[in-house]
């Protein structure tokens, strides 16, 4: 258990760089972006319109909208990551103690997977925390600003940031769960190409997509397009935030995690993940294989 503690360890001090220093530079430069129009006076009330109900409200969509947008840039990140990850640590066995360690290629990969599902997105989860806490700032501002949206109560604001995190934590949770299989894709071909996984990753489904509409003139794209789509898509998760985002109530955590369980394919959710098993399996093996 300790030796797998240290790997974790070893993949936070690689790639902290783009999971902790970047976002804290993205951070920064918010503040920044947020700041300056207001100084500038560049912020007018017709900006936001009368839908806002108030700065609480937007307060709610702001935090929201952060967490919508930290979602991104970590799953981008994470496939580039994984793209990588699975073969980075044999470009150079000097570097650090960890190389050394008596681990078998399975615990490695496996702890390069579960960094990516555990400690890096935390520390993307803590960013979206302080842009909540950013964001009753920005209402703050408006409210100075424009004096007739009504200033956010800080009990209020508090009530919001607690409720809007769990189901910001729970949503980006689920959404890890569910694109797992892609990651887990990439990185298996990092193993065997390095990487090239990155283009490869996109290059080997669209050759199949073609062969199979060229050889079975599949309806619609395909089989195999039309289940990339599917998993690709986030439909039950949109539809969960939508409908907090019509609402003019502050948002509802049973409402909006019932309709995030309520809505995900949990057969194809366990089929993700059996498909991850048996890719790291398959990628550790071909790995111990080939460095033997």
């Amino acid at each position: 258990m300790k030796s797998f503690i240290a790997l974790i360890k070893r993949e936070y001090l690689e790639h902290r760089g783009a999971f902790l220093y970047g976002p804290l530079i993205l951070i920064g430069l918010m503040v920044v972006g947020t700041v300056l129009p207001f100084l500038a006076g560049r912020i007018r009330a017709d900006y936001f319109g009368e839908e806002i109900g108030g700065t609480l409200k937007f307060y709610e969509l702001a935090f929201m909208a952060s967490i919508a947008g930290w979602t991104f840039y970590l799953l981008i990140t994470l496939f580039f990551y994984y793209a990588d990850a699975f073969s980075a640590d044999k470009r150079n066995n000097a570097m650090l103690f960890w190389k050394s360690m008596p681990v078998s290629d399975l615990k490695v990969l496996s702890s390069k997977m579960v960094a990516g599902l555990t400690v890096f997105p935390a520390l993307i989860f803590l960013a979206m925390l302080f842009s909540g806490a950013w964001a009753y700032v920005m209402a703050l501002m408006v409210h100075w600003q424009f004096p007739l949206f009504a200033a956010p109560d800080f009990i209020a604001a508090v009530n919001s940031f607690w409720r809007i995190g769990l189901v910001g934590m729970i949503f980006l949770a689920l959404v890890l769960l569910w694109i797992a299989p892609f990651f887990a894709w990439a990185g298996a071909l990092s193993t065997a190409v390095g990487r090239w996984a990155l283009p490869m990753a996109a290059l080997i489904p669209g050759i199949l997509i073609l062969l199979e509409n060229v050889f079975l003139k599949g309806q619609d794209g395909g089989f195999i397009l039309n289940y990339l789509r599917y998993r690709a898509d986030f439909t039950w998760a949109r539809n969960a935030v939508q409908n907090q985002i019509i609402s003019l109530a502050p948002v509802d955590i049973v409402r909006f995690v019932s309709d995030l369980l309520a809505h995900i394919d949990w057969v194809q959710m366990v089929a993700g993940w059996a498909f991850v098993v048996i890719v790291i399996v398959t990628a550790s093996e071909y790995r111990r294989r080939k460095l033997d």
